[in-house]
């Protein structure tokens, strides 16, 4: 995990991520001190990994000894192996027991007029209910249930809980990353005997996260992710289909310790019609950032840079437009020495800019606190965002100047209260 890091003389085997090796080649080039590179889940196609590769391609052709390994359960086979130049395949057959495919699409002429555009979590209790009129409680096997996004699984945590208090055989924990990790860990505790676990989970679940026990799988068939239009220059988390590789990816966790079902909450045709594969980030997202470090790491020209799927030329302009408006780049797009300590700070080129312009007015301190607040999904706890007396108390914090001053404000009143002990 990000900032984890364990590391002894004696070690051989070094786990990092793709953004901390990146930040490795600035002072190693060509990677002297690995012999092999093993790039795990490339199916997922972070922009960091996509950079990468295509890092490591340049590498390979000066260093003859480096090897490199890609790994995946559902990977685009042939577009990998063409990119590293016909590279040798070697397939392992899965290891999982059957698993039993419903589909059950929800049938939207059910929910009344009012509620269409509220998330209904009936379709994901009937389920549970279906389990536990066909499955008794002697046989072992938790839920594991992949929603979109936060607002979705507290809904479907708050209507589970509800059912479960009626039938006392069901624990139901979510799973998200505004969780703490002592409340992400629950989810891998054993209940007790004739109590089965409902974990209600993002994506989070589909390959970062393996939790042993799971028997039956319900799938939403739905993501969010991040989307850009570089136009108006704004990103919004939006809801998508998923790919049939996710699809699969969801299904093989019901069949890891025994037999499973996984439930699709939508029609057979859906799932035909799905795209093969996710589209990798790199299309999706700004590339300011990607674009700095390029040009910080000796790679000037980011229309040339041999990307696995390179990203649409209007980004990459629009990007460089922007650097040049920040003062990171020059006219002729080489770094300028502000351009240099933003490439240096690992936070988007906006937060870095903050950061220098505090340090030449001496306002460290409180723009630290309001980068941190900005660089996180949200400063609030789930309780405060929907008890109604934490709401009101919230308003009283809320600033004329903007969101960064009202979260100024709601850190300094959490101090304030830390210090009152």
């Amino acid at each position: 995990m990000r900032f984890e890091r364990s590391r002894t003389q004696s070690t051989r085997i070094l786990f990092l991520t793709e953004g901390l090796l990146l930040r490795q080649i600035e002072t190693d080039p060509m990677l002297s001190q690995y012999s092999v590179l093993v790039v795990d889940e490339v199916h997922e196609r972070h922009i960091h990994t996509d950079f990468l590769l295509g890092v490591v391609k340049c590498i390979l052709l000066q260093r003859n000894d480096l090897k490199l390994v890609l790994m995946s359960a559902t990977i685009n086979i042939d577009l990998f192996s063409t990119y590293f130049d016909s590279a040798p395949v070697c397939r392992i057959p899965g290891r999982l027991f059957p698993i039993q495919i419903q589909y059950l699409p929800i049938d939207t002429r059910e929910i009344a007029g009012d509620r269409k555009d509220r998330f209904d979590p009936s379709p994901y209790i009937r389920v549970l209910q279906a389990i536990d009129h066909k499955y008794p409680p002697t046989e072992r096997g938790d839920v594991l249930i992949f929603l979109s996004g936060m607002s979705d699984i507290l809904a479907v945590v708050e209507a589970a809980r509800a059912y479960a208090q009626k039938s006392n055989s069901w624990i139901i924990l979510p799973l998200h990353s505004a969780l703490s990790v002592a409340e992400q860990d629950k989810v891998f505790d054993f209940p007790p005997e004739r109590v089965r676990k409902c974990i209600v989970s993002t994506n989070i679940a589909e390959t970062s996260v393996t939790i042993d026990g799971i028997r039956f799988v319900v799938d939403s068939g739905k993501v969010k992710e991040m989307s850009f239009d570089s136009a108006y220059k704004m990103q919004r988390l939006q809801e998508f289909w998923i790919s049939r590789a996710s699809a699969e990816q969801r299904k093989g966790r019901a069949g890891r310790t025994g037999p499973g079902v996984c439930y699709r909450l939508y029609a057979e045709s859906d799932y035909d019609s799905l795209q093969q594969y996710s589209t990798p980030e790199i299309h999706r997202v700004p590339l300011d950032s990607l674009i700095l470090q390029m040009i910080y790491m000796g790679l000037p020209d980011a229309r040339r840079f041999p990307f696995i799927e390179p990203p649409p030329l209007s980004t990459i302009e629009t990007s460089i437009a922007f650097l040049k408006e920040q003062g990171a780049l020059s006219e002729a797009e080489a770094l300028t020495t502000i351009g240099e300590m933003l490439a240096q700070l690992p936070v988007d080129v906006i937060i870095g800019k903050m950061l220098i312009m505090a340090s030449a007015f001496d306002m460290i301190d409180v723009v630290l606190t309001i980068a941190a607040a900005l660089c996180v999904q949200s400063v609030y706890t789930t309780h405060a965002q929907r008890d109604y007396d934490a709401s009101t108390l919230r308003k009283s914090l809320e600033s004329d100047h903007g969101d960064p001053i009202t979260l100024l404000n709601a850190v300094d009143e959490w101090l304030a209260k830390k210090a009152e002990g």
